[in-house]
């Protein structure tokens, strides 16, 4: 028993050590001996906690999503529990190393592992969206409404390199919940190249 707390500590300072790595290096850069080193370990420690550098870096991950613990919905305004929420995601994504970690094994989705994290992080998400959105007008369609907000953070990491604005986030939370009209499009002039 004595023991538990330096395990505790080895683990989770490698875990942590793997996060950084994966979002400096991606994962075909991340080795055992680079963790073990920023860890201050040896490999032989990691090899006694985790099979291998997949199953390391799914564990990582998944203590990287864990960073992320939203408040409740306060049920005063829908779209101020859902700024709340996206901020509080966004920031996790940009203080943490998790969104590089993100970035670096997103591309690895079909290793079963690596996947299993992605889908339950996405399923948890999505239920603390549902929570807001429950019971509201906006109910209707959640699913996709959901959609369109996560997709605005994913898109914003993996395409384009940047968790979106706060103010960015507002404007796609009232767009989704229909508060404000969609600007109208330019008036039609005919096809291009006609």
């Amino acid at each position: 028993m004595r023991g538990r707390p330096k395990e505790n500590r080895v683990s989770d300072a490698l875990l942590n050590a793997t996060l950084v790595e994966l979002a400096e290096g991606g994962y075909a850069g991340t080795t055992i001996a680079g963790i073990a080193r920023r860890a201050g370990t040896s490999k032989q420690a990691i090899y006694r906690r985790f099979p291998d550098k997949t199953a390391l870096a799914a564990a990582a991950l998944a203590n990287g999503f864990l960073a992320f613990r939203p408040d409740p919905p306060l049920r005063g305004s829908v779209a101020e529990d859902l700024r709340r929420y996206l901020i509080g995601l966004a920031k996790t994504l940009t203080e943490t190393p998790l969104g590089g970690a993100i970035r670096s094994l997103s591309s690895y989705r079909h290793i079963p592992e690596i996947a299993a994290v992605f889908e339950e992080a996405e399923n948890g998400q999505r239920l603390a969206l549902r929570q807001v959105l429950i019971a509201t007008p906006f109910e209707a369609d959640m699913e996709t409404r959901i959609d369109l907000l996560l997709g605005l953070v994913s898109f914003g990491m993996l395409v384009r390199g940047y968790v979106p604005t706060a103010y960015e986030f507002e404007r796609a939370i009232h767009l989704v919940l229909g508060l404000v009209a969609p600007r109208d499009p330019r008036p039609f002039s005919g096809l291009p190249g006609t």
